[in-house]
């Protein structure tokens, strides 16, 4: 497995009235690690007529996550792979403690027809390297 690690900086205004950071910020990391993991190697979420659509998000929230000025680390990596959808596995670091696992279903979309799309072959190769 090769996972694909992300520093991912709080913002004081992420937190809630409970005083944790709020399940909306949680969607935010996900999306901020998917758009690092993909420019990592020269890829963007619209290319074109090409784009990455989210089908699904699933969050399993683990452990309260309160502000702090030190980075947590987004780990992720491909789950599986199909014709034109991928899913991304994830978990949030803070040292010893995985405060949340996440997957999301993402899909390649031609925007000219509206329609799936098969992932390019480029993509395949670069998403299957970093497959659990």
């Amino acid at each position: 497995m090769s996972r694909v690690v992300v520093p991912i900086h709080l913002r004081w205004g992420d937190m809630d009235v409970y005083g944790h950071i709020n399940n909306v910020a949680y969607a935010q990391y996900l999306e901020q690690s998917r758009v690092h993991l993909m420019a990592e190697k020269g890829f963007t979420p619209t290319d074109g007529s090409e784009s990455h659509i989210v089908a699904r998000n699933e969050i399993d929230y683990l452990a309260p996550l309160v502000y702090q000025a030190e980075p947590v680390f987004m780990h992720l990596w491909i789950e599986k792979l199909g014709a034109s959808t991928y899913t991304v596995a994830y978990e949030l670091h803070n040292g010893d403690v995985i405060h949340m696992r996440a997957k999301t279903v993402m899909i390649t979309y031609d925007l000219n027809v509206n329609a799936p799309r098969r992932i390019p072959a480029d993509l395949r190769a670069y998403l299957e390297s970093t497959m659990d």
